[in-house]
């Protein structure tokens, strides 16, 4: 951070409010140091993060070559899969790398890592950061970093969150984070067309396995019913199907236009996703995780819902 070299900060590809949260309250500490820095983002900033300030320091990747000479910090993801866009540029000779993340699944990415997997968020590490520095986060840090807060615990709804989650919640919310003007961000300026999204997990959703697993797909065909809608950029679809009575895991596919099916998993905690991920080269943590799988969204719909009923030691039972 003392360094006079210029910092990129990278994060995972589909960047969530975690991602973007840590990539920022990082920036702006380096930047009050007087650090020349920007945040490298996939696609550049989602429409529903762009109430986040300073806007000018998250440009998409690729608007500018990033110098020789400048240090990358890799922020909230560990694995290669994840930093596709960004690969050239951290593996060019001699360059500094730190990765700074809370998941299992890691790759050797070449540089220092700052883990902690016990961490509820990375802006819970980036918190950390400005502790140690003696540093107090302004209003706009602090903003980022109880959106990354807030993202990775459900909005303090998930059982990663103790006592400590809801002091780091306080402190930042003193340094002028503002939980309903947030929250309103995030969830009441939604467009007719993510609505319609959302629709469509309510209507297709299937439950298995006597009704513990939940889940929905979305075929390459259906952005073109929805309108063309960027279906992967409505955040929360997968946690639809947990708000079903007795629904222990929810399973969310995303069929890819090369035929391959992304998924995303979510567990009230009974069921480690993660491990099942990692099966399929993906991973994350064990109430929450994804992977892409090589088959179609018929068949990697039935392929997980096997892998989660082994989990689950259960039955096949109805399909409701």
């Amino acid at each position: 951070m003392h360094s006079s070299k210029p910092l990129v900060i990278l994060t995972h590809v589909r960047p969530d409010g975690d991602a973007i949260g840590s990539c920022l309250g990082l920036a702006l500490l380096a930047k009050s140091l007087g650090k020349s820095v920007r945040i490298e983002l996939d696609g550049g900033c989602p429409a529903n993060f762009s109430f986040l300030q300073p806007s000018e320091l998250m440009v998409p990747i690729g608007k500018f070559s990033i110098p020789d000479d400048a240090e990358i910090v890799i922020v909230d993801t560990g694995t290669w899969n994840q930093l596709k866009p960004s690969q050239g540029a951290i593996k060019s000779p001699g360059r500094k790398v730190v990765v700074v993340d809370h998941h299992k699944t890691q790759d050797d990415l070449g540089g220092h890592l700052i883990l902690d997997t016990h961490a509820e968020a990375a802006s819970v590490l980036i918190s950390r950061f400005y502790k140690h520095m003696s540093a107090i986060p302004d209003t706009f840090a602090a903003t980022a970093l109880f959106v990354g807060l807030a993202n990775d615990t459900g909005w303090f709804r998930h059982s990663n969150c103790h006592a400590g989650t809801f002091q780091l919640a306080g402190e930042l919310v003193s340094y002028g984070a503002s939980p309903s003007w947030i929250h309103d961000q995030l969830f009441c300026r939604e467009s007719i067309q993510r609505q319609r999204i959302k629709g469509h997990v309510y209507t297709s959703m299937k439950l298995h396995a006597g009704g513990r697993i939940g889940s929905f797909k979305f075929r390459k065909t259906d952005p073109e019913l929805l309108g063309g809608a960027n279906i992967e950029s409505v955040g929360g679809l997968v946690d639809i199907p947990r708000q079903v009575a007795n629904v222990k895991v929810a399973l969310g596919l995303y069929e890819q236009d090369n035929g391959s099916t992304r998924a995303s998993l979510r567990s009230d905690g009974s069921v480690d996703v993660a491990s099942i991920c990692a099966k399929y080269g993906g991973g994350g943590h064990k109430p929450a995780a994804g992977c892409t799988i090589n088959l179609d969204a018929d068949q990697s719909e039935l392929l997980l819902i096997n892998e989660i009923m082994k989990a689950l030691d259960c039955d096949k039972g109805n399909n409701l």
